[in-house]
C-alpha cells in the first residue's frame, strides 16, 4: 500500500523557490515583540538543580540558559540548544566570564535581570559545542567539547545526574499558561497515549517528560538552533521542538496571527467532524482529502473512492448513510464485487461499475456495500451466499449503501489546512467577517536560505483516538514538519537505508522495498501499524523494538521534523482525537537524500497516471529536474541572509532568529559554513537524475559543531 503521504501531505503546490524572498527585515522584530511578554510575565530564577542558576530568557524561542561557578572569580554560562535521546549528550552554547559581568547592570528586579542577560551576551560571545557525560569519578561527570577543540571538565556539575541535566534542558515553567500542555501531567504521558505499548518504551518516552525514545532522537529546545538544523541536517531521525509551533513565530500556522486560535478550532474535532465541516460548511465535496479506517478482517484501508483525484465527498459518503436500490434483470450485472471481510469471507463490496449499466444509472459507485437482497438484510451472510443469489431467478432487487459498516478509528488526511480551519470556524460562527490564515514555515522565508522549496498549501489531518498510519515512506522524500494542534501523536521512524528496509519488511510493506516487485505487493490492509487500543501482536511488538527506531511523543504546540524518505508510522493517542498540520520543505541536504533513492523518483505506473488520476502529482524526478536551484545561487543567498540579519539589528535593535558568529564562536561558525557548503555541493550532484549519487555519509550526522564521539 503506497500512501502519497502517511504522516505528511502530497506535494501538490507549484514550485516556489525562496532564494530572493528576504525583503522584509522588520518581520522578525515585529513577531518577536508580540511574544516577548510571555516569558517576562512569569520569569523566575528557579533552576531544576541547585548546581545551576537560571537566567531569564530574552525571548520564548531561546533555550534555557544557566550559570555555574567555576571558582570565586569566574562563572560559566550554558545555553541549551538540544539533547539526544541517549540522555548523555547536549548541544550547547558555552562561555566563561568574570562574575562581575554576570551581575545586573540595569538595576534589580525582573527588568534588570533581562537587561543583564542581554548585556552579557553582547559583551562576551559564546562558543558552540557538546556537553557530554563522562561517567568519571564519584558522580556522572560532565565536560564540554567546543568547536575550537577545547575540552573543559565542569567539576562544579560532577554530582549532577543525567535526569537533572535533562530537566534543566527541558525547563519551560516560565512559559506559564502560554503552554497548551504541561509536561508530567498524567493526561499527556506516553502511558496515557499508548497504554498497550511495551512498558520499557513508555518509560523511555516518559522519562523527564521529554517524549523521545532512541539514542539519536533529538529534542531541540532553542528556536535559533531549530533553524540551524534546517540548514545543516537531513533529519535521519526525528527532531521534536517542544512548544515550537508557537515559541518561534512563523514556524507554525496561525489564525488571526495566533497559533492558539487554530489549536482551539481543532480541539476535540474527530475525523467525521472535520469531513462534515469541509463538505457542508466549506469548500464542498470536491475538496482534497482522503479517509482511512479499520475494518474487521481487513485492517486499515482507504474508505471511499481511491485514486489520485479522490475528494472528501467520496470519503464523507463512506461514513454517511446513502442508500441505492437496483433491480437487476436478466443478463450482465455490469458490476464487480468482492468480500467486505476478506479474512472471514463475509459480506460484499462493490469494486467496479460498468458505464451505462443499471447499477451505474441507479447511482451505484465503487466502495458501496451490499445491505439487502430481495428485501432481506445480508448482515452475517458469507460472500458465497451473496454471490449465489445472482445465479437465482431474476429480476433481483439489491440495496447498496455508501456507509461502510464497522469502520473504526477513522483518520481524515491530506485536507487543505486553510479550507478546513475556515469551515470549522464558520460552522461555529456563520457570520464570521474576517479569516486570516497564515501558512506554516513563513519564518524560512525571512531567516534561512537553506529552504529551497516550501510546500504550500499545508494540509491538516484529523484522527480519531487510536487511529494509525501503517509503516510506509512518502512518494517524495522531503523534510516533513508536523505541528500538533490537539491531542497527542506518537511518530516513529527508522533511518533510511538498511534500517528502513528492514522495518518495511517487518511490517509487510514489501511493495515499498527497493526490490519490492520481486517480493510482491502487500495486499491493502495487510501492512502493520502500532495500535494503542488493544494488546499488540508479536509482529507489532517487533516493530516497536526495531533496532535504531526513534519515537517521539508530540503534544499540542509541539513541532516535529523528520525525513519522510525514512520508513515511518504514526499513532494518535488513545485518549482523544488528534489534529495536526503538515507541510514539507526541501533543503540541500534533504535533496541529496532524495536523489540517492532513484527507485522512488517515478512512483506511478503508466496505468495510474492515465486512469487513476495521478497525472497531477509531483514526483521526485520532477523535483530534481525542475525545482532545484543552482548551488552557487544558494550560497549567494545564504551569505545575503547574514547581511540582512546584521542590518536588522542595527535598524531595530532586535536580534534575528538565526544563529550568528557571536553565538557559535569563530570555530563553530566555520564548521557551520563548511557543512552547509558541503551540503550544497551534494545538492548540485543530485540535480543530474541520470546519475544516482551514492548516499552521502554526512547526511546521517546529528551533531554539527564538533566531531561525534564513536563509542
Amino acid at each position: 500500500w503506497l500512501s502519497p503521504r502517511g504522516c505528511g501531505c502530497p506535494m501538490r503546490a507549484a514550485a516556489k523557490t525562496l532564494a530572493h524572498a528576504f525583503t522584509s527585515s522588520r518581520w522578525v522584530a515585529k513577531r518577536s515583540q508580540r511574544v516577548h511578554n510571555i516569558v517576562r510575565a512569569t520569569s523566575s530564577t528557579t533552576a531544576p538543580s541547585p548546581l545551576l542558576r537560571r537566567n531569564p530568557r530574552e525571548r520564548p524561542a531561546d533555550g534555557p540558559t544557566y550559570s555555574l561557578d567555576l571558582d570565586s572569580a569566574r562563572v560559566a554560562q550554558l545555553r541549551f540548544l538540544a539533547f539526544h535521546g541517549c540522555g548523555t549528550r547536549y548541544t550547547v552554547l558555552y562561555r566563561e566570564c568574570d562574575k562581575a559581568d554576570e551581575q545586573p547592570k540595569g538595576g534589580v528586579g525582573r527588568r534588570g535581570r533581562n537587561r543583564a542577560a542581554k548585556e552579557v551576551s553582547d559583551d562576551v560571545g559564546f562558543d558552540a559545542g557538546e556537553l557530554e557525560s563522562t561517567g568519571e569519578g564519584d558522580g556522572p561527570g560532565w565536560r564540554v567539547r567546543l568547536a575550537n577543540s577545547q575540552e573543559i571538565t565542569l567539576n562544579a556539575l560532577k554530582e549532577m545526574t543525567p535526569r537533572d541535566m535533562a530537566l534543566a534542558a527541558l525547563f519551560d515553567d516560565d512559559f506559564g499558561d502560554a503552554r497548551l500542555y504541561r509536561r508530567g501531567e498524567e493526561s499527556w504521558t506516553a502511558s496515557t497515549a499508548a497504554p498497550k505499548w511495551p512498558e520499557e518504551l513508555l518509560a523511555s518516552l516518559d522519562e523527564q517528560g521529554a517524549g523521545v525514545h532512541g539514542a539519536n532522537a533529538v529534542t531541540c529546545v532553542d528556536g535559533s538552533y531549530f533553524l540551524e538544523l534546517m540548514e545543516l541536517s537531513a533529519f535521519p531521525t526525528p527532531v521534536i521542538f517542544p512548544h515550537g509551533a508557537w515559541r518561534l513565530p512563523g514556524v507554525g500556522p496561525t489564525v488571526q496571527g495566533n497559533f492558539r486560535n487554530l489549536a482551539s478550532a481543532a480541539n476535540g474535532v474527530d475525523a467525521i467532524d472535520a469531513l462534515s465541516a469541509l463538505v457542508n460548511n466549506g469548500a464542498g465535496p470536491e475538496a482534497n482529502g482522503r479517509l482511512t479506517g479499520e475494518l474487521p478482517g481487513r485492517g486499515r484501508i482507504q474508505l471511499g473512492v481511491d485514486g489520485g483525484r479522490a475528494g472528501v465527498g467520496s470519503a464523507y459518503a463512506a461514513v454517511t448513510e446513502n442508500e441505492v436500490t437496483v433491480t437487476f434483470a436478466e443478463g450482465s450485472l455490469g458490476l464487480g464485487f468482492a468480500p467486505l471481510d476478506w479474512e472471514r469471507q463475509f459480506g460484499a463490496q462493490v469494486w467496479d461499475v460498468d458505464d451505462d449499466s443499471a447499477a451505474a444509472e441507479a447511482g451505484v459507485v465503487p466502495g458501496m456495500v451490499f445491505t439487502h437482497i430481495r428485501g432481506e438484510s445480508v448482515e452475517g451472510w458469507t460472500f458465497s451466499e451473496i454471490d449465489g443469489e445472482f445465479d437465482g431467478p431474476r429480476p433481483l432487487e439489491v440495496k447498496f449503501n455508501t456507509k461502510m459498516p464497522g469502520a473504526e478509528r477513522l483518520y481524515a488526511v491530506e485536507m487543505i489546512a486553510e479550507e478546513v480551519t475556515e469551515a470549522l470556524l464558520r460552522r461555529k460562527d456563520p457570520e464570521m467577517e474576517t479569516f486570516d490564515f497564515e501558512e506554516p514555515g513563513a519564518v524560512f522565508e525571512e531567516s534561512t536560505a537553506a529552504v529551497i522549496w516550501r510546500e504550500e498549501p499545508s494540509t491538516i489531518f484529523f484522527g480519531d483516538a487510536g487511529s494509525t498510519t501503517v509503516v510506509h515512506h512518502d512518494i517524495i522524500g522531503q523534510v516533513e514538519l508536523c505541528h500538533v494542534l490537539s491531542g497527542s501523536k506518537l511518530l516513529a521512524a527508522a533511518p533510511w537505508g538498511k534500517s528502513s528496509e528492514e522495518l518495511l519488511r517487518k511490517a509487510g510493506a514489501r511493495g515499498l522495498l527497493s526490490g519490492g516487485k520481486d517480493d510482491g505487493e502487500a495486499e491493502e490492509g495487510g501492512v502493520l501499524s502500532a495500535p494503542v487500543h488493544r494488546p499488540l501482536t508479536p509482529d507489532e511488538i517487533a516493530l516497536l523494538k526495531h533496532d535504531d527506531l526513534a519515537v517521539v511523543l508530540a503534544r499540542p504546540g509541539d513541532c516535529v521534523a523528520f525525513s519522510s524518505i525514512c520508513a515511518h508510522f504514526a499513532t494518535n493517542g488513545a485518549n482523544e482525537p488528534c489534529a495536526a498540520v503538515f507541510h514539507g520543505i526541501l533543503t540541500p541536504a534533504s535533496t541529496h537524500v532524495l536523489a540517492s533513492h532513484p527507485e522512488r523518483l517515478d512512483p506511478f505506473s503508466d496505468e495510474e497516471i492515465d486512469e487513476d488520476g495521478f497525472d497531477g502529482h509531483l514526483t521526485g524526478r520532477a523535483v530534481l529536474e525542475e525545482l532545484i536551484p543552482a548551488g552557487k545561487d544558494v550560497i549567494t543567498d545564504y551569505s545575503a541572509v547574514d547581511k540582512i540579519d546584521s542590518a536588522m539589528v542595527k535598524e531595530s535593535g532586535e536580534k534575528g532568529w538565526r544563529m550568528n558568529r557571536k553565538m557559535r564562536g569563530k570555530a563553530g561558525d566555520a564548521a557551520v559554513k563548511q557543512r552547509f557548503a558541503e551540503a550544497v555541493l551534494k545538492m548540485d550532484s543530485a540535480r543530474d537524475v541520470s546519475k544516482a549519487p551514492k548516499t552521502w555519509t554526512g547526511a546521517s550526522r546529528t551533531v554539527f559543531y564538533v566531531e561525534p564521539v564513536i563509542k
